[in-house]
């Protein structure tokens, strides 16, 4: 086989970690830039599948353990680089990150970070802490399919014909990509499970096997006949089409992309391949222009790099109200990072591995021995002296319950009772997340009957479990506040269930200010069902919070102390402007 370059995978590689870090950066900017990874997972199943099947055909078998040397040399040296580059900084600048990330270097050391992030109950999309490392959880399972998937190849090879094993690899990708139709429970809140997963991203690595079957690159014709070049361009344009169509408007709530999209989304991806490996299509040149060509081969370090850089500089600032000089930084120095990390790890340990230890010339080989030795010596020693803290986690759950009588009665208890002394008698139930264990105390100081139950992470799906505690609530004279947007999304059936389990009640929807893509829509459900019931009423937390950095944490959502009583003033306001409305 005639190893020549392929320079349009590398043009498809660049679209795909552009299109990951732009969504790292900012999902609002490219929702569905987390398709990216997938691409990714094609071109990886392509091109280990042709190689080994090349290799088989040459030799008649599969020399295993070569196979993941290479991978070792090209995969492992800049990872451990990234890995102990970031420790080096959280030890030196950012300690209180230390704690999780040892857990999670470990996951990434072994290769289970997907696993581990699974157990660890970790969303990919809607996590708000600080989790440097959580871009390897897609490495893991590409270093898991290697380490498995050429001795099965070889099994099969020695067995059946290439027809049969075709047959068996489309059988099992789809039964994957049932797998995750079956597991997905957009219900549930949380996709870990289905997205992290390696048995349910098998799917779109099989893809990519499957189609180095018949369409390997480096055995197609040089010259072919000008109808079937414009087909294979008229394919890969519209595969780009699509793709393109989805990294822009996709989002993680698109229930579709779990049944069956991502299956569907593989293919498509293949659309584009055929045509950027072709020698004669319009495709191939396009995706094989230079500025496409150099990010491709930097998209491993950039892949590497754009994820730390990213987390640990926003960590600084309000999310969702980050400056967008702070973008412009990230991205700057991700790319000298992947530049550096290209040079003088990824390539001398490539085509060198450990022999890169003999060699002090050129200058460049001896800064990567000194790196190297530094690096690998004095991260563990630092590790060993620093002491990781667990971070102090207060109030997780909060949960006051008044002593007054469960029926109240909200009208006054005196003629001459000021409206202000009325609402100080309500006594109102208060179900929510993080933001409700924020504001807890100071909310007490003003409403000192309120019943109180706030647990951190708590979405509107867990909100629909605790409801059924208090049905004792469920009727006129009560007020219930809800915070249901700020952990994930949800759609109005969830909301209208919620809402039938206090239909006799007033109960009031606090809207949300979530630097996450859900945003504007959960705010828009909440406007819709108070558009739709009588008993229904916003306070408006995101219009209240709008231009306020100071009010919040670094991570856009916690509440900093004006931000507490703001809050707590918000909710006081609303309900003395309702008592009002009743008179």
């Amino acid at each position: 086989m005639n190893r020549k370059y392929l320079p349009g995978l590398d043009g498809i590689r660049a679209i795909a970690v552009i299109a990951i870090i732009i969504f790292h950066l900012n999902p609002k900017w490219l929702p569905g830039g987390f398709l990216g990874v997938d691409t990714f997972f094609v071109i990886s199943g392509y091109l280990i599948a042709m190689l080994l099947l090349n290799e088989y055909e040459q030799t008649g078998t599969i020399n295993i353990v070569q196979f993941w040397i290479r991978r070792v040399k090209r995969l492992f040296p800049p990872a451990l680089f990234m890995l102990l580059v970031v420790i080096q900084y959280i030890i030196f600048f950012d300690r209180d990150l230390l704690y999780q990330l040892k857990k999670d270097a470990i996951a990434a050391l072994l290769y289970v970070s997907n696993w581990w992030y699974i157990f660890d109950g970790l969303s990919y999309f809607e996590s708000f802490e600080p989790r440097p490392l959580q871009h390897l959880w897609s490495l893991a399972i590409e270093e898991q399919f290697y380490l498995c998937f050429p001795l099965l190849l070889m099994l099969l090879l020695k067995r059946w014909s290439k027809k049969q094993i075709f047959i068996i690899l489309l059988i099992v990708s789809l039964i994957s990509a049932i797998w995750m139709s079956v597991l997905y429970n957009p219900t549930a809140g949380n996709v870990s499970r289905v997205y992290f997963g390696t048995d349910t991203r098998l799917q779109t690595l099989l893809i990519g096997v499957m189609f180095a079957f018949i369409w390997p690159a480096f055995k197609l014709k040089q010259k072919a006949p000008i109808l079937l070049v414009l087909i294979i361009d008229a394919l890969g344009i519209t595969g780009l089409c699509v793709l393109m169509y989805c990294i822009i408007n996709a989002s993680e709530n698109s229930a579709p992309l779990f049944n069956g999209g991502f299956y569907v989304l593989g293919i498509f991806t293949l659309f584009v391949i055929m045509a950027a490996v072709h020698p004669n299509t319009l495709m191939r040149k396009v995706l094989g222009i230079k500025p496409l060509v150099v990010i491709g081969k930097y998209s491993y370090s950039l892949y590497l790099w754009h994820y730390p850089v990213i987390v640990l500089m926003q960590a600084h600032f309000v999310k969702g109200q980050i400056p967008i000089g702070v973008h412009i930084a990230s991205v700057i120095v991700t790319v000298m990072l992947a530049v550096l990390s290209y040079k003088l790890i990824e390539q001398p340990y490539r085509t060198l591995g450990f022999k890169v230890f003999t060699k002090i010339r050129p200058i460049a080989y001896f800064i990567t021995i000194v790196i190297t030795l530094y690096l690998c010596i004095s991260t563990p020693y630092l590790l060993s002296v620093v002491k990781a803290v667990q971070p102090m986690n207060d109030h997780v759950v909060t949960k006051t319950i008044s002593n007054v009588p469960s029926i109240k009665r909200i009208s006054p208890l005196e003629t001459n009772e000021s409206v202000e002394d009325i609402v100080k008698h309500y006594t109102p139930l208060l179900i929510g997340d993080s933001l409700l264990v924020d504001i807890n105390d100071k909310l007490k100081e003003v409403l000192p009957n309120a019943t109180i139950d706030g647990e951190v992470g708590r979405n509107i799906y867990k909100t629909l479990n605790v409801a059924d505690k208090y049905t004792s609530f469920n009727h006129k004279d009560s007020i219930i506040i809800l915070f249901v947007g700020t952990n994930g999304d949800f759609q109005d059936i969830q909301m209208n269930i919620l809402l039938s389990k206090f239909d006799k009640a007033e109960v009031f929807l606090v809207t949300s200010r979530v630097p996450k893509e859900y945003e504007q829509h959960v705010n828009e459900e909440m406007y819709k069902a108070a558009r739709k019931h009588k008993n229904v009423h916003i306070i408006d937390w995101y219009e209240a919070s709008k231009a306020h950095s100071e009010y919040f944490a670094p991570d856009g959502i916690h509440l900093e102390y004006p931000g507490v009583e703001r809050m707590v003033s918000l909710i006081y306001g609303s309900l003395v402007d309702y008592e009002k409305s009743k008179n």
